[in-house]
C-alpha cells in the first residue's frame, strides 16, 4: 500500500512536477491560465476563495497535514500530490519552504461590472516593475475596500510567485485587470463617471485636496519614471504627498498606501456629510 495512502513523487522528472515548475515562468502562466501559491496561509486563502484549484502539493515532511487537505481536495475535485522533500524544494520559490503549495486557475473578472457600481475607488498602476511593490499595493487596495486594480504599460505579472506572496492572500479577493491601451482605458473610466487622480510631483498636497468623489481612480507611476505624460494629461487632478524632511521620494507601495488611505478617508468624510 502506498505510504500515507498516496504514491510519493520522488523524481523531479515527474510530468506533474515539470509542469508546475514551468509555471514559475510568465509565458506558461499565461498559456495555461494557472499560477502557484506557496505556504499554509496562502493555500488556505486559495481554498476559501472562489478560485478553482488544479493541484494541492505537500512535501513528505508535511504529510501530517494530509488529512487537513484530503477532504477539501476530494470535495473540490483537486488532485492532491505528496512529494519527496527534495522534489518540493525543486519547485519552491522560497528560501525556507513550508512544504505546501497550490496550483490555481486565474479568475477572470468583468470590468464592466466594476464600472457599473455606484461608488468605489480603483487603482491604476502605470509600469510598476517590482513584484513586491505590486503585491503590497494589491494588499492595500484590499484592506481599504477598493474595487480593483488595473495594470497599464507593462507592469510586472501579479501572478508571479513573489507578487502573490506579497499580496498575503489579497490576490484572491481583489479584481485585477490588464489593459494594453492606457488612454482608452482612462477615457472609458471617465465616461463611467470616475474622477482620475494621478500621483505627480507637480500636484496638489493630497491632504488639502478636496477629493475625487464617490468614484475615484488613482494612478500610481513606475518606481523610476512616475506616471507617464500621456496619462497625466488625461487626469482630472494631480496630487502629491508633501515631503517635510529631506527625502525626495517614497517607495511606490508606501506612497500608494498613503494616497489610497487618503482617498478612503475622504470617501468616509463625504459619506458622513451626506448623512448630516
Amino acid at each position: 500500500m502506498p505510504e500515507y495512502g498516496f504514491d510519493v513523487i520522488t523524481s523531479t522528472s515527474n510530468s506533474n512536477i515539470k509542469f508546475i515548475k514551468a509555471l514559475q515562468m510568465k509565458k506558461y502562466r499565461d498559456e495555461y491560465g494557472l499560477f502557484t501559491a506557496e505556504g499554509i496561509k496562502l493555500v488556505d486563502e486559495a481554498l476559501a476563495s472562489g478560485h478553482k484549484l488544479k493541484y494541492l502539493l505537500l512535501a513528505k515532511a508535511n504529510a501530517d497535514l494530509t488529512e487537513k487537505y484530503r477532504g477539501q481536495a476530494e470535495r473540490k475535485g483537486i488532485q492532491l500530490l505528496i512529494t519527496a522533500d527534495h522534489v518540493f524544494d525543486s519547485i519552491s520559490d522560497t528560501k525556507t519552504p513550508q512544504g505546501v503549495m497550490a496550483v490555481i486557475h486565474k479568475k477572470h473578472y468583468d470590468l464592466d461590472t466594476v464600472l457599473g457600481g455606484l461608488e468605489g475607488f480603483l487603482v491604476l498602476l502605470d509600469g510598476i516593475s517590482d513584484p513586491g511593490n505590486l503585491g503590497t499595493i494589491i494588499r492595500t487596495v484590499d484592506a481599504a475596500g477598493g474595487a480593483g486594480v488595473v495594470l497599464l504599460n507593462s507592469c510586472t505579472d501579479p501572478y508571479g510567485p513573489k507578487a502573490v506572496r506579497s499580496t498575503m492572500g489579497s490576490i484572491f479577493r481583489v479584481p485585477v485587470f490588464e489593459s494594453n491601451d492606457a488612454p482608452s482605458l482612462v477615457t472609458r473610466l471617465k465616461n463611467a463617471g470616475y474622477h482620475i487622480a494621478a500621483s505627480h510631483l507637480a500636484g496638489s498636497d493630497v491632504f488639502r485636496w478636496k477629493g475625487g468623489g464617490p468614484k475615484t481612480a488613482l494612478i500610481i507611476g513606475s518606481e523610476s519614471r512616475g506616471v507617464s505624460r500621456q496619462l497625466t494629461d488625461l487626469a482630472d487632478s494631480l496630487i502629491k504627498i508633501p515631503m517635510a524632511g529631506g527625502a525626495e521620494s517614497l517607495n511606490a507601495s508606501v506612497a500608494a498606501g498613503i494616497l489610497i488611505y487618503e482617498i478612503y478617508r475622504k470617501g468616509i468624510k463625504m459619506d458622513m456629510q451626506s448623512l448630516e
